[in-house]
């Protein structure tokens, strides 16, 4: 495992001495932790091949042994983890870096024991009430949440495999491709990998047993979607799916349910998420920003002439195909409206809502080219114009923050001109509120052939790299490295779905 050394401790040699014989380091970083008062404190902690170590001045303030952890809460929306240690307390940090970190703990354990660790999610921001303390601790009280509600459980408690066949038997099949026949269930796919995961399941890679098609397949629970009040969006997205036909939007092959969850089939983009390859850049140049907005545009502009409004426009929901051209996913978020019609509902990633969503004025799909506005400045810029850690004051920023560009290495005048026209608080003011011609229009994308991008015929900037059909390099490892299996919802969990059956009737 490479080491990810942000402190530069490998070479100092007064640190490298701490460390047990055979413990290898394998990340180094700033965290801030918090001690029984809640009070917080700069640390650097220092991941071992065999230990978690706090570090003041370099010096060990406390070594955490890998074996003694539990598992790991992490806010999905903030900067904060918990590492849960039954034995004694939990430690509870906060770090940029949080991913990272976690990522690499549950690597170095499973390297360590043989086991796969357990991983709890959770929308807050503040951790605080989640992790036990030294006075919980001598209280007989745990915070740890139970082990069936890790998002993690079913792949690293032996039961992963679908074990109960009937209700695979009882699978429906509720949407097929017009070039598509016949009924489809789990039985007729081999899980390969998995290469997604979000709150109410996972994306896996899967080939079709007969025709040896691979497909990527996205799993959702129906008890985490009846929790969280998800249905409705559910059903919305499968609509917008399976209605929708178009060279830049990821297309939908087949859906169908089982009584624990709902399964959709969909092509496999071996090229990734962009997010992945905009990672590795750090930012674009801009003829490459250039055509990959010019496709997102045109899938804009088609959904909006069916008035469906996107709402989660981000690097991580733009998929690539084998030639590099880019494609729409994940309509979890989307919503039909009438004509000209608007809604009121809180949705999206923080750092891509426009402002009318966050004032919960009502909102059009004008929203969706504010979000546009924002990833044409990530792609040019490497972060969000009005990023910052503290979500509350990124929403004040997003309102009323100056937008400024950078001085070093400055942007081009169309393309300072076409993002600020996107990022104009007026919905009736910003560019796109008369379709999406305005866009194409604009002198950024001065010398673009609509048609022939539209037809795929144009060159694209960049080809990933795709060693064979089965290829998974451009998924993040921290996926990838997941055993393949398709879980199954316990039944104490399945009796819940059962009860509101009727919610899923008309998919």
């Amino acid at each position: 495992m490479e080491a990810l050394d942000h402190m530069n401790l490998a070479s100092d040699k007064n640190f490298t001495k701490l460390l047990m014989p055979g413990e290898n380091l394998l990340m180094t970083l700033k965290v801030i932790k918090f001690n029984k008062r809640n009070k917080a404190q700069e640390r650097t902690v220092a991941i071992t091949s065999t230990g978690v170590l706090n570090l003041k001045n370099k010096k060990i303030q406390r070594r955490i042994e890998l074996t003694s952890i539990g598992g790991i809460t992490r806010s999905r929306n903030g900067e904060e983890f918990i590492l849960h240690c039954p034995n004694e307390y939990d430690y509870r940090f906060s770090s940029p870096l949080k991913d990272q970190a976690v990522q690499t703990i549950t690597r170095a354990f499973r390297e360590l024991s043989g086991r796969g660790l357990l991983i709890w999610e959770t929308n807050e921001l503040n951790l605080k009430d989640l992790a036990t303390t030294k006075s919980d601790k001598k209280k007989g009280v745990t915070r740890m949440p139970a082990s069936e509600t890790a998002v993690n459980y079913q792949s690293i408690s032996g039961n992963g495999e679908e074990s109960k066949e009937n209700r695979d038997r009882r699978s429906r099949t509720i949407f097929r491709a017009s070039n598509n026949s016949g009924e489809v269930s789990m039985n007729d796919f081999t899980i390969l990998k998995v290469i997604g995961r979000g709150s109410f399941g996972k994306v896996m890679l899967v080939q079709k047993k007969d025709t040896k098609e691979v497909y990527a397949m996205k799993s959702l629970r129906k008890d985490a979607l009846l929790e969280r009040e998800q249905v409705e969006h559910t059903r919305t997205e499968k609509l917008i799916m399976q209605h929708t036909n178009h060279p830049f939007i990821v297309k939908l092959e087949y859906a169908f349910t089982s009584p624990d969850k709902i399964y959709f089939v969909m092509e496999y983009m071996r090229g990734g998420e962009l997010f992945f390859h905009l990672k590795e850049a750090k930012k674009l140049a801009e003829d490459r920003a250039r055509f990959y907005a010019a496709e997102i545009a045109l899938a804009l502009g088609h959904l909006h002439q069916q008035n469906i409004v996107y709402r989660d426009l981000k690097p991580e929901n733009i998929l690539m195909d084998d030639l590099g051209n880019v494609h729409l996913t994940d309509f979890g978020m989307a919503k039909m409206l009438g004509e000209g019609g608007t809604t009121q509902s809180f949705v999206g990633t923080p750092e891509y809502l426009a402002p009318e969503i966050i004032a919960c004025s009502g909102h059009g799909v004008t929203a969706d080219w504010w979000s546009y506005g924002i990833l044409l400045y990530e792609m040019l810029v490497g972060i969000p114009p009005f990023y910052n850690q503290n979500i509350q004051l990124m929403y004040e920023l997003i309102q009323h923050g100056d937008l400024r560009f950078p001085q070093r290495n400055p942007l081009s005048p169309a393309a300072q001109d076409i993002i600020t026209k996107l990022l104009e608080r007026e919905p009736r003011r910003r560019l796109g509120a008369n379709g999406v011609d305005e866009i194409k229009s604009h002198q950024f994308f001065e010398g673009t052939d609509w048609n022939l991008l539209e037809q795929k015929r144009l060159p694209t900037p960049f080809t990933p790299k795709i060693t064979n059909q089965l290829s998974t390099e451009n998924f993040d490892e921290e996926f990838t490295s997941e055993e393949p299996v398709n879980s199954v919802v316990p039944e104490h969990r399945l009796k819940l779905v059962m009860q509101n059956q009727d919610q899923f009737r008309d998919f």
